[in-house]
């Protein structure tokens, strides 16, 4: 059952109610309060309309979908290995470094700005390619991949031309900042 049904959609192309489950999940998963198989099973019912993260990309919903979500599901799958159940604690611990970039996804996952980065899929084209895409590599002696591998450039060419990269996915630095005067955490509380 969606914990979050009270939360309303913003606007066509922001999911808040989303964003904002994604967002827990996500925070849960990387202090370590859910293990990924937890991660995975929560986000199924919550999110990504019953699709894993890696896979959510062949779902109808993703090509209509709050732009956000997919990178961050994909985002979300680097983050831990599948192939068995943990806690990122310990030796899986995630940097401080990536503790904080998850800390400024999960600020703009709170937000209502609209995703404006161009999308790049950053899983490995190989992992991508489907029966028919190898099938056609082979019967083009190699073609097919190659059209397929200028496409993935056009796509980080496109990527790397937009924004402020060290504040994604922040567009840039003054949306960032606005967002973190907002206090999306501190609600009725006073910094000391």
């Amino acid at each position: 059952m969606n914990i979050w049904l009270s939360l309303r959609k913003h606007s066509n192309m922001v999911d808040l109610t989303r964003r904002k489950v994604l967002a827990y999940h996500l925070r849960h998963l990387v202090v370590g309060l859910i293990s990924n198989d937890e991660f995975e099973e929560s986000i199924t019912d919550d999110v990504s309309f019953g699709w894993l993260p890696e896979q959510y990309y062949h779902s109808k919903e993703a090509k209509s979908d709050d732009p956000i979500i997919r990178p961050m599901l994909e985002l979300s799958w680097c983050l831990y290995s599948d192939l068995e159940n943990r806690k990122l604690t310990g030796k899986y611990q995630l940097s401080d470094k990536e503790l904080k970039d998850i800390a400024r996804i999960i600020l703009f996952l709170n937000s209502d700005f609209e995703y404006e980065w161009p999308y790049f899929d950053r899983i490995n084209l190989l992992i991508r390619l489907s029966f028919k895409d190898l099938l056609f590599t082979v019967l083009s002696l190699g073609q097919h991949y190659n059209v397929k591998l200028n496409e993935r450039k056009k796509q980080y060419e496109a990527f790397n031309n937009t924004g402020d990269h060290e504040l994604w996915p922040f567009i840039s630095k003054e949306q960032y900042e606005q967002q973190l005067r907002k206090q999306p955490f501190l609600w009725g509380k006073k910094p000391d």
